[in-house]
């Protein structure tokens, strides 16, 4: 008996019937709720029912299945002896397939009953990307349609007044609809997407249909007519129609040359790509409803210019050697006119000059010393371009010259000073000598400056004194100083104590002296005849008087800076 139970319930077939399916979606595009579906079947007859399970999974009708569906290897529902039930938490955007199996009080489980499949429940979403909604429109008109779907588009179709006229089955989801026989007036474009599902979406939008039949209106408006031109030209026309202009075309000699939907258009003409001599330039414009326009003629004479201007660099001269300030000048001539010129130095534009003359002052100071390229490029209006190039020589002179030798006396008694030595170097040449009694450093335009070197120089007053020795080149650079010290002592000295002491045969002399910086000698003298030297500031003599007579003692006294102080008288051997 319990084989022929197990066999039953292996064999029987229950057959699934879906009395509902409810699925409840969220106003927000692509966010569902979960849906829910009602199931009942047909009971089974085996005497030894104990109850049902309900097995069901997503996307797949493969058996066995996975598990109940929440949750892949889950168990099946159990829903005992009942006929019916609802399963919940499904996702619309889903499809799901189901089945049922009868078990006996022992446990044993039928096989599966038929398999039902609950198709994804997501609508294509739909929008009418053009005409736009309440638009006029005339002529052939281009319906555009996106569509998207969880699982896939499968066909479009558009409806006129709801008509259908087209079906579209792959993106772009497009239909080109001529207005030109339809009479003016409110039209409803309506597209509905339907997935594989049977799931459908619908879009819709509004548009008037305006019959025009009238020509748009178009004017070139720049160039003037009968000029001559060259260069690059802006062309530019304007548009007016009732209805509105959809383009706008320009032609050179019928030629389509540009087109455009802004209006006014411009449009920038290269006259340099053109054969000279006379061109007709004209414009269309078109309307929504395919009507056209043309402009009156516009004729221009194209004078393309292809020769380059003449330059010259008449400053500074090729290979001359140049230093400081310069002046870069190029005489620069063209058969329509010179717009600019370039100047560079070693490759380098330094200015751009764009009126006679051309030229600008060059600092070469900023360049090392050495050969240096110069090149002027002269231009036109149609681009030509003509340059001349020199090679010139920079040597700027920054070495100051050395004084190499400066003295003087080292004590004096006179402000004017003898110059024992000044002389200087240069590397280039000594442009200017100069003494003075600062020892802050001249500017090379201070007054004084002289072309030899001073032979001698003039002290501001007495005393300790130096003097300054400066050269300076003729480019302006100063040496640095060579510093001579000088005393110029006009002070005598004193001649403090002279006393004479008689003997028997001899006459003893003494003297003394003094100076404000020092006594550097005295002398004595006997009758103008030299008797004594000495370097000391005091001295003793003893004088042997061999005969009778009047005779003049001298003493002379010398300080460094050469004053001298002397004293006479006449003594008498009695």
């Amino acid at each position: 008996m319990k084989k022929y139970i197990e066999m039953l319930f292996k064999n029987r077939l229950i057959v699934l019937t879906i009395q509902l399916i409810t699925i409840a979606m969220l106003a927000l595009p692509g966010v569902a709720f979960p849906a829910s579906v009602v199931l009942d079947w047909d009971p089974s007859t085996d005497a030894d029912l104990a109850g049902y399970k309900v097995y069901y999974q997503a996307n797949s009708s493969a058996l066995p299945f996975a598990g109940s569906g929440a949750a892949e290897g889950s168990a099946p529902i159990d829903v005992a002896n009942t006929l019916t039930t609802t399963v919940a938490g499904l996702d619309p955007g889903n499809s799901y397939f189901f089945a049922v199996t009868a078990y006996n009080s022992a446990g044993l489980e039928s096989v599966y009953s038929n398999v039902i499949e609950i198709p994804e429940a997501v609508s294509p979403t739909l929008a009418i990307s053009s005409p736009a909604n309440n638009a006029s429109v005339n002529g052939t008109v281009l319906i555009g349609v996106s569509a998207s779907d969880n699982k896939g588009v499968s066909s479009v179709e558009f409806y006129l007044n709801g008509v259908l006229q087209s079906t579209d089955t792959a993106a772009p989801y497009q239909f080109s609809w001529d207005t030109s026989s339809l009479t003016s007036g409110l039209y409803t474009i309506m597209a509905k997407g339907y997935d594989a599902a049977g799931n459908q979406g619908q879009s819709e939008v509004l548009v008037t249909v305006v019959g025009d039949t009238a020509a748009p209106t178009v004017a070139l408006i720049e160039p003037d007519n009968n000029v001559s031109v060259s260069g690059n030209l802006t062309i530019t026309a304007t548009a007016s129609d009732d209805t509105g202009v959809s383009r706008i075309e320009i032609y050179d000699n019928g030629i389509l040359t540009f087109a455009s939907n802004q209006n006014p258009t411009s449009y920038n003409w290269n006259t340099l790509l053109q054969a000279n001599g006379s061109h007709i330039l004209t414009a269309k414009a078109y309307d929504a409803a395919g009507n056209i326009g043309e402009s009156a003629n516009v004729v221009v004479t194209v004078v393309n210019d292809f020769s380059a201007p003449s330059v010259v660099i008449g400053s500074p001269a090729n290979g001359s050697t140049i230093g400081g300030m310069v002046t870069f000048f190029a005489n620069a001539v063209d058969n329509i006119g010179v717009t600019k010129v370039e100047f560079f130095v070693n490759g380098n534009l330094l200015s751009t000059a764009t009126g006679a003359p051309f030229s600008f002052n060059w600092n070469t100071f900023k360049v090392v010393n050495g050969s240096s390229t110069l090149t002027a490029k002269a231009y036109d209006a149609a681009g030509n371009i003509g340059q001349a190039q020199i090679v010139v020589n920079v040597f700027n002179d920054m070495a100051a010259p050395i004084v190499t030798a400066f003295s003087l006396p080292g004590t004096l008694n006179s402000t004017t000073v003898h110059v024992a030595s000044f002389s200087a170097t240069d590397n280039v040449g000594v442009a200017g000598y100069l003494i003075t009694e600062s020892a802050s450093v001249p500017s090379a335009s201070a007054a004084g400056w002289s072309a030899t070197a001073p032979t001698s120089f003039t002290f501001a007053g007495t005393g300790s004194r130096t003097a300054y020795a400066w050269a300076k080149d003729a480019v302006g650079n100063v040496s640095t100083a060579n510093a001579a010290a000088v005393l110029i002592d006009s002070v005598l000295p004193i001649i403090s104590s002279m006393s004479l002491a008689s003997g028997a045969s001899s006459v003893t002399i003494k003297a003394t002296a003094t100076d404000n910086v020092a006594v550097t000698k005295m002398e004595l003298y006997l009758d103008n005849a030299l008797q004594l030297e000495t370097s000391n500031s005091s001295f003793t003599y003893v004088w042997s008087v061999s005969f009778k007579r009047s005779q003049a003692i001298t003493v002379k006294v010398y300080d460094a800076a050469g004053n001298v102080r002397l004293q006479s008288f006449k003594v008498s051997k009695i």
